[in-house]
């Protein structure tokens, strides 16, 4: 970039030190090993380059505020226009994309931040479109906070559902302070950089949640120890819906991780024994993944655990008794793997707080334990598509928060008490789509459904055919 102005002459070259003196050596001229993959081709080294030179060219020459080499917030207004080109690689940004050209406090659309589960818009982030001519902190999806003395410090970028493209700006967690990324349910492509976490890079950061996007590859091993060696304390990665393949590093386990969401990809192998010895977690959502592997008995372990989900994989074995010792537990999403064998009394003594249990789609045999009545906090049970046997039991009516239970597709016979059909009439008000599922249709063997149960009671009667018919 050549010069053009008085500033220029002064203040680039100045400026180009401080951003090489921060960001590496020749971090303006070439692209290293950074992205730490074979899929850097030409194509995308040459678009990471002139990203940066755009970058450094709109700092220097475009940017209204025309910040001096010293001003305290360059780099970090640097780091966010490269984050802006670079995640524009195919189209501009669903909203909030500068404005044709710069004006005061320029004022944007609104950006969306989804619901955790469902993705969902649930609220709007207000602020300044990007590349205007107001403060950065300024700029929507962005909060600053007041760090060490130092005023209007980057602390949390969101942009979700936005629309951002291309690949994800491993530079981005160069901003000292940052604490949050989330960027959720966009179009950012390509794989995870490995130097996104290190020793210089998100030390601070304690949320990274890149889900809903269509990164690839698997998840970069040299995240942990390098990030260590910086202090590094995240303790929430999300990064369900994408298609990371490999293995589940088992350095994870090294992290004082509280939330490890990795559904809806295609990872293999078992669940890292390192991940299990990490008694800070709270939720572990492995679902909908290629894993394999017996259910680890060191679940148990994990005491501050409230949401396990390990549906739709292959993972196989019994539900051991250790199960009992994770208390905490408020959801157990067992669906559709190949799990088997008798359920422990310890799932009935032990996990007294539980709220959802699905154990659908599996193998299990045995009864229902009258124990069931133990769990009186259960919302919904869903226990259709096994071996069960036997009869309901007649404890299931102290389960007066139950608003949902699904059993078709066993053997399970009997009558149904009434008492408990009230209750469960009186609380689903709509909550589920369905609030009692089971095989009360006539057999088509002997004319006898296996179940009795009133007729406003069941809403879906089923035979032991899997036919099924709403009542």
């Amino acid at each position: 970039m050549a010069p053009t102005t008085t500033r220029d002459v002064v203040e680039a070259p100045k400026i180009e030190i401080a951003l090489t003196i921060i960001l590496g050596r020749d971090y303006l001229e070439h692209v290293a090993e950074e992205t730490g993959n074979d899929y850097l081709d030409d194509k995308l080294a040459e678009f990471l380059l002139e990203t940066r030179r755009k970058a450094l060219d709109w700092i220097v020459n475009q940017d209204p505020l025309q910040l001096r080499y010293d001003s305290p917030n360059l780099v970090q207004r640097f780091l966010l226009v490269l984050f802006y080109y670079q995640t524009t690689r195919h189209k501009p940004w669903k909203e909030c994309n500068p404005a044709a050209s710069p004006q005061p406090s320029a004022t944007s659309g609104f950006c969306y931040e989804p619901a955790f589960y469902t993705g969902e818009a649930t609220s709007n982030i207000w602020g300044d479109q990007w590349l205007s001519a107001s403060h950065e902190c300024q700029w929507a999806g962005i909060t600053c906070e007041t760090v060490q003395s130092v005023d209007r410090t980057v602390a949390e970028l969101r942009l979700f559902r936005n629309d951002l493209n291309g690949p994800l700006p491993w530079e981005i967690t160069r901003l000292p302070q940052l604490r949050i990324l989330g960027l959720s349910s966009n179009m950012l492509t390509g794989v995870l950089p490995p130097r996104l976490l290190s020793k210089r890079a998100g030390v601070a950061l304690k949320s990274l949640d890149l889900s809903w996007n269509q990164f690839s590859g698997t998840i970069p091993t040299q995240w942990v120890p390098s990030f260590l060696e910086g202090n590094g304390k995240l303790t929430s990665l999300r990064l369900q819906r994408n298609t990371l393949t490999g293995r589940i590093p088992s350095e994870l386990g090294l992290l004082p991780l509280k939330d490890i969401i990795l559904t809806r990809n295609t990872l293999t192998g078992s669940i890292p024994q390192e991940i299990l010895n990490q008694t800070s977690l709270r939720r572990l959502y492995l679902g909908k993944n290629d894993l394999t592997g017996t259910f680890p008995s060191e679940i148990g372990l994990l005491t501050n655990l409230e949401y396990l989900y390990l549906n739709h994989t292959h993972m196989s074995g019994s539900l051991p008794s250790e199960i009992g010792l994770a208390n905490q537990l408020l959801e157990m999403i067992l669906s559709n793997t190949n799990m088997q064998g008798t359920l422990p009394k310890e799932l009935y003594t032990g996990l007294n707080k539980l709220e959802f249990l699905y154990l659908d789609g599996c193998n299990f045999t045995g009864t229902i334990s009258p124990s069931l009545g133990l769990l009186t906090h259960l919302i919904s049970l869903d226990v259709s598509n096994n071996h069960f046997h036997g009869t309901i039991p007649n404890e299931i009516v102290a389960l007066t928060n139950l608003a949902q239970l699904v059993v078709n597709g066993n053997q399970i016979t009997g009558t149904i008490p009434i008492s408990f059909c009230r209750n469960l009439a009186y609380l689903e008000h709509g909550r589920f789509e369905v609030a009692f599922v089971a095989d009360c249709l006539p057999s088509t063997e002997t004319g006898v459904p296996a179940i009795q149960c009133a007729s406003d009671c069941c809403t879906v009667c089923c035979d032991q055919t899997g036919v099924c018919l709403s009542t």
